[in-house]
């Protein structure tokens, strides 16, 4: 009897997973109800997604507000379950308590999933000091510690948290004594104790610690910025640390402001050699910015690079085109997570940055993303932080919107190939933006808004051949399609749709065009 229900449990169970995974890709921006929401992670929990970010609250009914790090946790639906926002239990200021904040950007703070089924998040306090916080799988706090240490002046930049056999890494880069900044790894136990800390910079140089992947379960690799002084630039700095005991066992440096560019992310392949995401120096503007080119590369175990690709266009150092994580996926090939600057609508925006390419640099396909709020305006931006990889393959990122009020926590959900919708992902990621731009002959909708009635006009000589018309919502989902013979003007008939913004797209012998259509209210 007892086997008959375990075997009961593991169907049920296997039914439930199943379900989990085959839910439809999805695009949802949220107010948990906190002051000042916004995400700049995501990780992936058991059978949950977890968004981590910044949120603030009122203390009682003064006017101040408490800035602390939200934890949001998702169902694989996404579906919201629960949130809770952790704040810093000293006071250093009782005359003005907002000022015992836990501070969490793209450059510290960051949350992990671990092996109990809980959670670690690490966050900058206040006192410039990183803090640990330990999670169960309820988002109930299971120990928090802050790491006060006399041989620095303070954290700036801390990187993911790993696990490690018996505890966890923390890396990042401090503020030492000589107030120069200096890479470090504190390894602590399973009870937030640090077992040591190790600093890995040279003296009076400053150095930031960019990223880390592991190589296998023994090593870690650093990718870290060093300046050179006297010169525009600087190297990079690749060291292998056996994380048992913090010991170097290799470092490379690379020429000054080599062709892979100034390291920005980096992952480790099965057989050792090295993909980084870099911005390859190319001079300055007539205002003093540095231009940098953004690059993939790859460096085998020797440290010499096998190609150098170069992705994107060249872009201002300061308007932040960029990787947040570069990682290897289960088809063996590389994914990258970030934002970058694109034209929609005819205006440069902030959109979220999805990139997949192969080993050999092949690229596989780029998308674009944002928010679904609608209208679009010029205030519609988004930015991907982290993304994770669930077992049937879809991609889950999310990260901070802007564009409809506190609706700033972001979460996506593609398939493999970056698609939101089943059908339209070569054309449409967001109805704001059309993907690919209209061909010649150009192409006329009308009436605009329209309910059930449109035409489809070419002004001048229409195509010929048969017409393929699907009408797409906000998702990404096709809600209606077509097939008729292609003339100088079609009527078409649309089914009953709720109010709102759609994306039309015609395609006729292999050419294609996708027009904004408004769907207005009957009454």
């Amino acid at each position: 009897m007892k086997n008959q229900f375990k075997r009961y449990l593991i169907v049920i169970s296997s039914l439930l997973l199943s379900t989990s995974l085959v839910a439809q890709p999805f695009n949802i921006a949220q107010d948990p109800g906190y002051i000042d929401n916004a995400f700049f992670d995501i990780s992936l929990g058991e059978e949950s997604i977890i968004g981590i970010g910044l949120a603030k609250e009122r203390i009682g009914t003064s006017p101040y507000k408490k800035q602390g790090t939200l934890v949001v946790k998702y169902s694989l639906n996404g579906n919201l379950i629960s949130d809770r926002l952790f704040t810093d239990t000293v006071i250093v200021d009782t005359l003005n308590p907002e000022f015992s904040n836990f501070g969490i950007s793209w450059y510290y703070g960051h949350l992990i999933a671990t092996s109990d089924e809980g959670y670690l998040f690490t966050v900058v306090s206040s006192r410039s000091n990183k803090v640990a916080v330990k999670l169960d799988s309820e988002l109930q706090e299971v120990f928090r510690h802050e790491y006060d240490d006399s041989t620095n002046r303070g954290n700036y930049l801390c990187r993911v948290p790993m696990e490690v056999e018996d505890g966890y890494l923390l890396y990042g880069t401090a503020v030492t004594l000589d107030e120069y900044g200096e890479p470090y790894i504190r390894r602590i136990n399973s009870t937030g104790e640090t077992v040591w800390l190790k600093y890995y910079g040279q003296e009076n140089v400053a150095e930031i610690l960019v990223d880390g992947a592991m190589q296998g379960d023994s090593v870690l690799v650093l990718g870290i910025g060093r300046d050179i002084e006297g010169v525009d630039g600087g190297v990079n700095v690749i060291t292998k640390v056996r994380v048992s005991d913090g010991e170097v066992l290799e470092s490379w440096e690379s020429p000054i402001n080599p062709e892979m560019g100034w390291l920005q992310e980096l992952t480790v392949l099965d057989n050792g050699d090295i993909i980084t995401y870099g911005d390859q120096y190319q001079g300055q503007d007539s205002n003093g910015n540095r231009i940098v080119q953004p690059t993939i590369a790859r460096l085998d175990s020797n440290y010499q690079t096998t190609w150098v690709r170069t992705i994107f266009k060249p872009f201002r150092q300061i308007i932040g085109n960029e990787f947040r994580e570069l990682k290897v996926v289960s088809d063996g090939n590389i994914v990258g997570s970030g934002d970058h600057y694109t034209k929609i609508q005819g205006e440069d925006v902030t959109a979220g940055w999805l990139f997949k390419f192969t080993p050999e640099g092949d690229t596989l396909w780029s998308r674009s993303y944002l928010p679904p709020f609608e209208p679009f305006t010029d205030f519609t931006r988004g930015q991907f932080g982290r993304f994770a990889e669930l077992p049937n393959g879809d991609l889950v990122t999310g990260g901070r919107a802007n564009g409809d009020g506190n609706r700033r926590c972001w979460l996506v959900r593609t398939n493999s190939e970056g698609c939101i919708g089943q059908d339209s992902c070569e054309y449409l990621v967001h109805a704001g933006q059309l993907l690919p731009p209209p061909v010649k002959p150009g192409l006329s909708v009308f009436p605009n808004p329209a309910s059930r009635h449109l035409t489809v006009a070419w002004p001048g000589a229409a195509p010929r051949g048969m017409g393929h018309f699907t009408l797409y919502n906000m998702q990404g989902q096709a809600v209606w399609s077509v097939t008729k013979p292609s003339a100088p003007e079609l009527p078409l008939q649309l089914p009953e749709l709720p109010p709102g913004v759609y994306a039309l797209r015609v395609e006729v012998e292999g050419q294609a065009w996708v027009e904004r259509v408004v769907i207005k209210d009957k009454g």
